[in-house]
């Protein structure tokens, strides 16, 4: 019981940590201002991307003593096939999964499946939104957080706990600090069930590779359509 409560604390401290560093990363932006640096906008997410994934990288390097070696443990190739047919098809499951919340919470989002989205691969900046940030994050919460809690409490708990983690970092916490009244939980809500779904690929697979796969379609779908 013991151990648990202090693997979710540690949890929890972990995400605030990692949601410090992606603001800590993003002032980068300021410096650019200050040096008048031009056009430094064009690159933003590239620059953002990189810096999350090489401090993750750092960070399970030197707390789990993990390298590129290491990284992606072997496992069926069944879990990486389900993982890219989930990922694609995460966004049609967010049909129903809209009509629930649209039911509760009385709000209108849908949607519209126009799949105009081809063009934005030819921005840079399209890189870090399906390649690095999803490697990031799923090191993060899956393979350090999920699999640290599945060490000390039981594997319900910690999908559901890592997934909440997850998609905290995609609620609206800084309006909440700044006491803004424009809070959408939406986001919130839809990456909370992207996360149970990484996270049992996680679980069953017994490897990183699966989840980031699924993240990485997921996020590819979600620019298309």
């Amino acid at each position: 019981m013991k151990n648990g409560l202090i693997s979710i604390l540690n949890a929890i401290l972990a995400t605030i940590l990692y949601l410090i560093g992606i603001e800590l990363f993003g002032s980068w932006i300021f410096l650019a201002k200050i040096l008048g640096i031009e056009n430094y906008y064009e690159y933003y997410l590239l620059i953002q991307g990189t810096l999350q994934l090489i401090s993750v990288l750092i960070f399970m390097y030197f707390i789990r003593k993990m390298t590129f070696k290491n990284l992606i443990v072997d496992t069926q190739l069944k879990w990486y096939v389900f993982g890219v047919i989930i990922g694609i098809s995460f966004v049609f499951i967010q049909t129903p999964l809209n009509w629930i919340y649209n039911l509760f919470f009385e709000t209108e989002y849908h949607i519209a499946y126009r799949f105009d989205g081809l063009p934005k691969f030819k921005n840079i900046n399209i890189i870090p939104v399906i390649l690095m940030i999803p490697i990031g994050e799923e090191l993060i919460f899956r393979e350090y957080i999920q699999n640290y809690l599945q060490k000390t409490t039981n594997e319900v708990i910690a999908i559901l706990f890592a997934s909440l983690m997850f998609a905290s970092i995609h609620s609206p916490y800084m309006n909440l600090i700044l006491g803004s009244s424009n809070e959408n939980w939406h986001l919130f809500y839809l990456t909370f069930f992207g996360g149970l779904i990484s996270g049992t690929l996680y679980l069953k697979s017994k490897s990183i590779g699966p989840s980031i796969l699924f993240h990485v379609f997921w996020n590819v779908m979600a620019c298309i359509v």
